[in-house]
């Protein structure tokens, strides 16, 4: 079994995650039929990679708990997965497929590296799952919230001064809370009411007076992160809000001075921040500080050159074999690093071709939306993911600095697993009710166009008796009580309309 662990198993598991990502693109542009059968092989797929995972660290770890604990994680994963598409016919399961494939992956490796904190993560997500299942439930109300502007806003600006004032102090700045033992990360939750925010006023106006105070409050959130010194947070809000803004308004003036302004303060942040001088100078040249403010990096390096083609070693040695606990902090801010050095490169390329699937996932739903706040939301969470995703692993191989903000859904941190879940769980919410319209539209169409047909052969039976076709009466007489009774309270189709434009119809 030993030998099997260390041999064979790292094939098993590259081998079901480049399937798994190869279902992801193909079930994309699919209709339902084909994504359908996607989707269950990609549960076949996850169920492999789990079990292979975690087999392998109990055999090598001589720890029967921790295959418990995959089965026990598999169960859940699964059953969420289930369970979501028997509530909801027509959800969009490639969504929730891969959600829980990151999650599962960021499980396995936390398990990897401390059990007690895959524990923790587990309960998180299961909260996460819960919020996931229960939002689609209140997607009937959801026009109402777009009328939440100034609530959002004003909501979104208290809870992040309340950290610059009162918050716990972690690697330099204040991100957090700690109640009753629990640590909160308050941003990961503003970021969800500052998409609510931005969508909701950008779906109303776009006069220059409305967006100069919506700048105002959205440098606001900004200014605050940076003063608290959370920059990697600062730099999502502002992409969020430049890309929210360029949507809306279609304006290359903006986007541009956007750009412009990022920049400025960028090198502004450079020389009031000493921390910031720091991590560009270890993004430069990280070597003369091996031994110091380089040795995070560095260590993260060596891993991502260790991984090998299948995990941990020249040959890849797999799971187990690796080091990921000498990165500080590798569960939360070089989870990439550990998976690349355990998993192999091919795993780590699949990681991110998965996050652009999801991205690339939202901006389709996005572009297929007449509802413009709808759009601009769905849009919104799919820039808040990828370029956070980017800030991650770039970080950590080194393309650009450091920012210390978390992979979704994969590294360890219970406010960003169930902050992703909820922004997640309103997506999913958004394309029911797209569904639900298509389904009512087609419904409609289909009555009209049968209506049509009926009304066709009723005009046909009406020319034929004015030219002599019945030959009595009574079959008019048959023909005209058989029309009325199957058109009674049915609308006459009008070819005139634009019945093929589903657009037209507003959600």
């Amino acid at each position: 079994m030993q030998a099997y662990a260390v041999s064979y198993s790292k094939y098993m598991i590259a081998a079901s995650m480049v399937l798994y990502t190869f279902l992801a693109y193909v079930a994309l542009p699919s209709g339902k039929d084909v994504r359908r059968t996607c989707e269950t092989l990609q549960r076949l797929c996850l169920g492999v990679f789990t079990v292979n995972a975690y087999l392998t660290m109990a055999i090598l770890a001589g720890d029967e708990y921790i295959f418990t604990f995959g089965i026990l994680q598999l169960l859940i994963v699964l059953g969420a997965s289930v369970l979501y598409r028997t509530l909801y016919k027509s959800a969009n399961m490639l969504m929730i497929n891969n959600i829980m494939m990151l999650l599962s992956i960021g499980l396995v490796m936390i398990t990897r590296i401390n059990q007690a904190k895959a524990q923790k993560q587990l309960l998180i997500s299961l909260a996460g799952m819960v919020f996931l299942m229960v939002i689609p439930l209140l997607r009937g109300k959801f026009d109402s919230l777009r009328k939440g502007t100034y609530f959002y806003g004003i909501l979104g600006i208290a809870a992040l001064g309340a950290v610059l004032l009162l918050g716990a102090i972690t690697n330099g700045s204040k991100i957090s809370f700690t109640i009753a033992g629990m640590t909160f990360q308050p941003s990961e939750f503003v970021k969800l009411l500052f998409l609510l925010f931005i969508a909701s006023a950008l779906c109303e106006e776009n006069s220059k007076s409305h967006l100069a105070i919506l700048t105002a409050a959205a440098l606001a959130h900004v200014g605050i992160l940076v003063l608290s010194r959370d920059l990697g947070s600062a730099l999502i809000f502002f992409v969020i809000y430049l890309a929210l803004l360029f949507l809306s308004t279609g304006n290359w003036n903006i986007l541009a001075g956007g750009l412009l302004l990022g920049l400025i303060t960028a090198v502004i942040c450079f020389f009031l921040f000493s921390h910031v001088r720091v991590r560009v100078q270890v993004f430069l040249d990280p070597w003369t500080s091996i031994d110091g403010n380089g040795y995070q990096i560095t260590q993260a390096l060596f891993a991502l050159s260790f991984g090998g083609l299948f995990g941990a070693g020249l040959f890849g040695a797999g799971l187990m074999q690796g080091m990921p606990s000498s990165i500080p902090f590798v569960e939360s801010d070089f989870i990439f690093a550990a998976i690349v050095e355990e998993m192999g490169i091919l795993f780590g390329i699949c990681l991110v071709l998965l996050c652009l699937n999801i991205f690339t996932d939202f901006l389709l739903l996005a572009g297929s939306y007449s509802n413009k706040f709808y759009r601009l939301y769905t849009f919104g969470t799919a820039i808040a993911f990828i370029f956070q995703a980017f800030l991650t692993i770039g970080g950590e191989v080194k393309f650009i600095p450091l920012t210390g903000v978390t992979l979704p859904l994969v590294s360890y941190g219970g406010s960003s697993v169930l902050a992703t879940f909820i922004m997640f769980g309103i997506v999913g919410s958004i394309f029911l009710l797209q569904e639900e319209r298509l389904e009512r539209f087609r419904q409609r169409y289909e009555s009209e166009h049968s209506a049509a047909d009926r009304s066709k052969l009723y005009e046909d039976a009406v020319r034929a008796r004015e030219t002599g076709g019945y030959r009595n009466n009574s079959d008019q007489g048959s023909a005209d009580q058989d029309f009325y009774k199957d058109f009674k309270g049915v609308p006459i189709y009008d070819p005139t309309k634009d019945y093929e434009n589903m657009n037209r119809f507003d959600v």
